[in-house]
């Protein structure tokens, strides 16, 4: 079974397809992905220097800009330039992920953008939100497990909040702790959240249950240790 874990180190840019089909240059393709790693997720807009790009890309400033050129004519950025309250320039480029021209359907509907391609938006999603996209199908999976389900948005808070190395472990005590066979009574199994939030996937096993159906406390658990000790 493939690991779902995601390095919490992990830093990657994504490349349109269609711009690696393109004519533009293998240093027009590595100064897009450099600027896609400093753009905004929403906006999409970054403004690095042409000497920061130049050093990450092993590159000269005229190269960055013979790059730019061809991004921006290949309809792959926009560039526009802004001044600061001291009358300095910069540069606002914006990454386009969508060639112009392109269709994009959602729910089965084309909206037009400039193109002929289309592109599933939920395939989009997955892989520019990776680690969101594993805590939720983790996190399913610890719902479908834990046996008591209550106040789940409650519970997907506490789980979010899990360092993503251990969601295969909390997934597995979940798992552990619903085959119990000293599980309690429904009432007395604690909320999810409750649960997650208390770390109690490093429990072990519980304790033996009396033949009320309640589980063995401290006390009792001495007491029975006591007499077998005067039997013996």
């Amino acid at each position: 079974m493939a690991s779902t874990e995601v390095d919490a180190d992990l830093k990657f840019s994504i490349i349109p397809e269609w711009l690696l089909d393109s004519e533009v240059s293998h240093k027009a393709i590595r100064i897009y992905a450099l600027i896609a790693r400093y753009a905004d997720n929403q906006t999409l807009t970054a403004w690095p220097a042409r000497s920061t790009l130049a050093a990450r890309a092993k590159c000269t400033v005229k190269s960055v800009d013979r790059a730019l050129n061809e991004l921006i004519e290949a309809g792959a950025l926009a560039k526009e330039l802004r001044r600061d309250d001291t009358g300095q320039r910069s540069s606002v480029y914006t990454i386009k992920r969508i060639r112009g021209g392109d269709k994009i359907t959602i729910g089965g509907g084309q909206n037009s953008h400039r193109g002929g391609d289309k592109i599933d938006i939920r395939t989009i999603t997955n892989e520019l939100d990776p680690i969101n996209s594993m805590y939720s199908k983790q996190f399913e999976v610890f719902w479908a497990s834990y046996p008591h389900k209550v106040d789940k948005v409650r519970a997907r808070k506490a789980f979010r909040k899990i360092d993503r190395k251990k969601l295969k472990l909390v997934v597995e005590g979940a798992q552990r702790f619903a085959e119990d066979p000293n599980l309690p009574p429904r009432a007395f199994i604690p909320y999810p959240a409750t649960w997650l939030n208390g770390e109690r996937w490093e429990d072990g096993p519980l304790p033996a249950r009396s033949k009320r159906g309640e589980s063995k406390t401290r006390a009792q658990e001495n007491l029975d240790r006591l007499r077998e000790l005067e039997r013996g």
